[in-house]
């Protein structure tokens, strides 16, 4: 069958490009939409009305995100152009139509041959090209294939051949010529446009493209796997040490070079009046006579502009010193965007030493640093609307966390909370007892198929924990005693899918969990918990840690980990911690002990088959016999005396081996 292949010309190039607008729409819409840890947490629901309010500073430089972003806005301007595409493509008039004689002739499906012929002699009458008078504007050409057409559909219905034709190819002619037309359009091809579009691929593929993926190259390069940049890694890797402080941790965040490349730090800098940079300078003056100018800050004076910035606008958002300025407002609550996932850097460093302390300091610099809270400030102020003056009031009292906050009965919030409005004690409360705190369930550690653990085994370590708010810890019995044992359990069993470690996440207890509560950071974020076992004794991290997201208040959170036993036998004493990266002081701790056995010795014991005796015929058999041991007679033996005598020789010899075997054994 030939074919021809033509470009278009009629506008069905909107199909190839509808095509290419979805590919494109379909992933990035999802991603908009629905992609991303944040934006799955932002669809659950939160604990109460007052959880994660943004403060009325983070609404003042709205540095949350809304609706008019140049993400939104991309994405609007592509479901424009498609709804733009979708309309040009449906003016199209289709071409190919189906060849339908009855239509073409004008009578119903159902007319008998000889109202067919009949039909046909009154339109061959009237439509003839040498006896039909032409219309205004028709031309000879239409009027003879309008005929033609009118002559094949008449054979179609009454001609043998060319109604076989048409039942089997369609058409009364037989098998057309197959016309497939390319979904570009026809300038694309011309002559005259060859140079602009040889000259449009070229900038495309030798310009645009290289350009696109040197810039995607050469900034990877320029980051690790936890997105710093490789010079500010390398400033962690020499200023980190064992025994750093929190003041010293605050001391390199800022000098991350983050903070002196970022181009909207840059921009707001340069764009400073006279009043910016007086308040800067009274700014500096507050934080370094402050509480915490009294810490840290060593060699100040040799440091670089952009470091000195960036360790006054942490203090200042720690300390929620106000600012007038919406510049300098601005610049404080994106240094504080900015700092937090640089701790993720900062983390690695001090697990690749596996420095406990080191790595617990920086856990507890991302809680403050999302909940604004300075280390000499009260844990209390993460909750809302809550000032210095309470907090301090309620210290007095003893509450210092906000989970003893959350234990108060209603009449002693009333009292401590006596200047607030109704509506504002009602979000302290609520927040209070919805408070985030991890609590063991059970914890225990084992050797798969074994029930001590030896030197150098692989341990699972399972542990059970769920979230317990004050407002709730009374009122709910524990699910589960809390073990220390590191052996299995008598008729415990592990099912296939818990050895080969396929469990689903309802199994394991997990349930979405809604966005950090964070009025003072200005994004959002999604809570997350780090599990890891080390020795405070000897500073070190034993088992890396474990970072999970998803638990609820309801449901028990089971964790798995494995790592492997110590190398020598005895008893080791280690600490499980449960940290929290966004809530202060929701932290868990739990001492625990593994008796290490010493490896038993395995007795040689020869074993034998006794699946099935051997046939007395065979040499297997013949080897029994010579043993002492039981065969197969045959069973067609003609000679009863000698199976007999043979019987009763196997007997005695039988006997001799037990004998033997006793007095062996006896021995």
């Amino acid at each position: 069958m030939a074919g021809s292949y033509q470009y278009d010309t009629t506008g069905q190039s909107y199909f190839f490009l509808l095509t290419v607008l979805l590919l494109i729409l379909l992933p990035f819409t999802y991603s908009t939409l629905f992609g991303g840890t944040e934006r799955a947490a932002s669809r659950v629901k939160a604990p109460c009305a007052g959880w994660n309010r943004k403060a009325a500073e983070v609404k003042r430089v709205g540095s949350s995100k809304g609706a008019f972003t140049l993400r939104n806005a991309l994405l609007a301007a592509g479901w424009l152009a498609f709804a733009v595409v979708v309309q040009r493509a449906r003016s199209i008039e289709g071409e190919g139509v189906q060849f339908d004689p009855f239509a073409i002739l004008g009578v119903s499906a159902g007319a008998t041959e000889k109202q067919i012929k009949k039909h046909y002699r009154k339109l061959s009458l009237k439509f003839h090209p040498d006896k039909m008078v032409l219309a205004v504007n028709q031309t000879k050409e239409e009027a003879d294939s309008h005929f033609v057409e009118l002559t094949k559909a008449y054979k179609a219905l009454t001609d043998e051949v060319s109604r076989r034709n048409y039942e089997l190819y369609g058409h009364p002619d037989g098998k057309q010529e197959l016309s497939a037309g390319i979904a570009l359009p026809t300038w694309i091809v011309e002559g005259k446009n060859s140079p602009l579009v040889i000259g449009a691929y070229a900038i495309l593929l030798g310009v645009v493209l290289p350009v696109l993926v040197g810039r995607w190259w050469y900034g990877t390069r320029k980051l690790t796997k936890d997105g710093v940049l490789n010079s500010t890694a390398a400033k962690y890797f020499h200023a980190l040490k064992e025994e750093t402080t929190f003041p010293q941790l605050l001391d390199i965040l800022a000098s991350s070079d983050e903070f002196a490349t970022d181009p909207a730090l840059l921009s707001l800098r340069k764009s400073l009046g006279k009043a910016a940079v007086d308040e800067y300078a009274r700014l500096v003056s507050t934080v370094r006579e402050g509480v915490d100018g009294k810490l840290g800050w060593e060699g100040y004076a040799s440091w670089t502009p952009a470091k000195k910035r960036a360790r006054v606008f942490i203090a200042a958002y720690m300390l929620r010193l106000p600012i007038k300025d919406a510049k300098l407002l601005k610049e404080k609550h994106l240094t504080a965007s900015i700092a937090l996932p640089l701790c993720s850097g900062l983390a690695s460093i001090a697990l690749a030493h596996n420095w406990l302390s080191t790595y617990i300091a920086i856990l507890h610099l991302q809680q403050f640093l999302l909940q604004a809270v300075h280390p000499s400030s009260s844990q209390l102020l993460q909750l809302p609307h809550l000032t210095p003056e309470i907090a301090a009031e309620a210290e007095k009292r003893g509450i210092s966390t906000v989970a003893q906050f959350g234990q108060l009965k209603v009449d002693e919030v009333e009292k401590l909370l006596a200047s607030k409005p109704e509506a504002e004690k009602r979000d302290i409360y609520e927040v209070a007892k919805h408070w985030p705190v991890i609590e063991f369930v059970d914890a225990k550690f084992q050797v798969t198929g074994e029930k001590v653990v030896t030197p150098g085994a692989v341990v699972s370590f399972t542990l059970k924990l769920r979230l317990s708010p004050p407002g709730q810890a009374a009122s709910k019995p524990k699910l589960a005693v809390e073990k220390e044992t590191s052996d299995v359990e008598e008729g415990e069993e592990q099912s296939v899918e818990e050895l080969i470690g396929r469990r689903s996440a309802e199994a394991d207890g997990v349930v979405p969990t809604p966005l950090a509560h964070a009025p003072h950071f200005p994004k959002d974020r999604k809570p997350s918990w780090y599990i890891f076992v080390g020795d405070h004794k000897l500073n070190r991290v034993f088992v890396a840690p474990h970072r999970f997201t998803d638990i609820g208040e309801d449901v028990v959170r089971t964790v798995r980990m494995s790592f492997q036993a110590p190398p020598g036998p005895g008893l080791y004493t280690f600490q499980v911690y449960v940290t929290s990266d966004s809530f202060v002081g929701a932290n868990a701790q739990k001492d625990m002990r593994m008796q290490v056995e010493p490896p038993q010795e395995e007795e040689e014991e020869d074993i034998e088959d006794d699946i099935s005796e051997p046939d007395e015929d065979t040499i297997a058999g013949q080897m029994a016999l010579l043993k002492g041991q039981s065969v197969k007679r045959n069973g067609g033996s003609d000679d009863e005396g000698d199976s007999e005598e043979d019987s009763d020789e196997s007997d005695s010899e039988t006997s001799s081996s037990s004998d033997s075997d006793s007095d062996s054994d006896s021995d």
